[in-house]
């Protein structure tokens, strides 16, 4: 439900605030007949009040804030005895750093400074997450410090990644999902572990030393996925918890004369059956 409600969120916000022109440092707002003028902080202050105000309703209608007295839950890390083998830590950790690297353009088109964009994108992430947790905590879910940890990762991550443009030519954070169309779950890419991979590719495009070769479409993927584990209603032992290393096509180099600026999809998202794997099985 987190992953979810944050990515309709921030992609419907992006949609809207794309259509504007952002090559001013203020927005001009014309409802009848009067023009109202935005400045760059006051739409960094209504953007980051109004995901507030959502989370908060949203919470309070659909995942029970308020049901419970405070509480934490240890929700445990990567081990066999958690609901999804930590494969959900690492949906915290791409969904705070998708949105820092969504909301940071959006920032830097209203006329911040990249770093400034980039810092403060960070910051609408990260208190996201921090405002979730707090409300799950007044919930049957509970205070997840796994959770918020895992959200300023991925919000710090993503604050370094724009604000130096040579990592991102260097290194993506992706996930890869197959959905299983046969159960129904399957279909939500957010909650969807089963089918589901996080990873990150090492890119040899960002390296001089492999410019203007053949070699420069390749890429490293390191990644971990889980298997078997429902969401905590199979048995332990039939539980299974992979890291793989693969040689990849990197599809956004490969793409980018074609689609243009659309081949950065690829750069987030990881292409089914584009790589080559090794993997392990952890005991």
């Amino acid at each position: 439900m987190y992953k979810k409600f944050l990515i309709f969120l921030i992609l419907i916000y992006s949609t809207i605030v794309q259509a504007q022109d952002h090559n001013t440092t203020q927005t001009n707002i014309d409802l009848s007949g009067n023009n109202w003028s935005l400045s760059k902080t006051e739409k960094l202050v209504w953007t980051n009040v109004t995901i507030g105000g959502v989370i908060l309703i949203w919470g309070f209608t659909q995942w029970d804030y308020g049901s419970e007295d405070f509480h934490f839950d240890d929700e445990g890390w990567f081990s066999k005895e958690t609901s999804n083998g930590g494969a959900d830590k690492l949906g915290h950790f791409y969904t705070n750093y998708l949105m820092t690297r969504i909301m940071a353009p959006i920032y830097y088109d209203w006329g911040y400074s990249r770093n400034d964009a980039a810092f403060y994108a960070s910051l609408t992430s990260g208190m996201s997450g921090l405002l979730i947790e707090i409300g799950d905590g007044f919930s049957g879910h509970g205070f997840s410090h796994e959770d918020l940890i895992m959200d300023l990762l991925g919000s710090a991550t993503g604050y370094l990644w724009y604000a130096n443009p040579s990592l991102a030519e260097k290194i993506d954070f992706r996930v890869e999902h197959i959905p299983d169309f046969s159960k129904e779950d399957s279909v939500d890419i957010t909650t969807d572990y089963e089918n589901m991979k996080h990873l990150m590719a090492v890119k040899a495009e960002g390296f001089d030393m492999f410019k203007n070769s053949y070699m420069e479409y390749l890429e490293l993927h390191v990644g971990y996925y889980t298997r078997n584990f429902h969401h905590n209603s199979t048995p332990i032992e039939d539980r299974e918890r992979y890291i793989y290393a693969a040689i990849g096509i990197n599809l956004s180099k490969l793409t980018r004369k074609y689609i243009g600026n659309y081949s950065a999809i690829f750069n987030y998202y990881q292409v089914p059956y584009t790589y080559v794997p090794v993997s392990h099985e952890f005991d």
